[in-house]
């Protein structure tokens, strides 16, 4: 089943864009039709998503679009900006030999998702079968940028955290057991060999655990 939310908004709309059709291209193209607001009113740069791995917790599912962004887009004046946005950049971007392709798609994401209010859906579609195009895009992404998959969250961490602890615990507790069977069934008995299986053993389990902590579970 589909669910409308920023990453799934993303893997729909990103076939038919031109100049940014990488996945982290076409999420920070649309989101800077908000942040660019945001910049402007404040006279700085907020910190880079990008740069910082929060993009990709996004696109993967395990984080939700800032804070700042989602309360942005109840302004009015910001929603106006993001119709101008849509309008002038988003809609120059797509390809326009694929236009009633993108349509289309659209329409079988929208009707396939269970989780929109039948009132949303209608109001939605209704957009998508008029002129304005990218009224509809504007429309949907704001929507979908407040519609997080807390579902899709929660399963990611649990998938990602759980398993891999097991995993290693199991790693780094059966080369100590397999040295000890080894000494057991061979009858030579080393102390410095035991020592060295156990320390391995617990050494090689930290250093997994840092790697996830700090390098792989940083950029997800």
């Amino acid at each position: 089943m589909t669910e409308l939310s920023f990453t799934s908004y993303v893997e729909v709309i990103r076939p038919f864009l031109m100049k940014n059709s990488s996945k982290e291209d076409a999420a920070m193209f649309l989101m800077d039709s908000i942040a660019k607001q945001l910049d402007a009113d404040e006279g700085k740069k907020k910190k880079d998503i990008r740069k910082d791995g929060t993009l990709k917790k996004i696109l993967r599912g395990i984080a939700m679009v800032p804070e700042d962004i989602r309360l942005a887009s109840a302004k009015k004046t910001v929603v106006e900006g993001v119709q101008k946005y849509f309008h002038t950049e988003v809609l120059q971007d797509l390809n326009p030999h694929l236009r009633s392709d993108a349509v289309e798609a659209w329409r079988k994401f929208i009707s396939g998702d269970d989780t929109i209010p039948d009132s949303r859906k209608e109001k939605l579609l209704a957009l998508l079968d008029g002129d304005d195009f990218a009224a509809f895009l504007a429309e949907t992404f704001i929507y979908s940028i407040n519609r997080p998959c807390t579902k899709t969250i929660e399963d990611g961490r649990q998938r990602i955290s759980i398993p891999h602890l097991i995993f290693t615990l199991i790693y780094g507790l059966g080369i100590y057991l397999s040295t000890l069977i080894t000494i057991i069934v061979t009858g030579e008995f080393s102390q410095s060999l035991m020592a060295f299986a156990f320390f391995f053993s617990i050494g090689l389990f930290v250093f997994l655990e840092g790697f996830y902590f700090f390098l792989w579970r940083r950029d997800i």
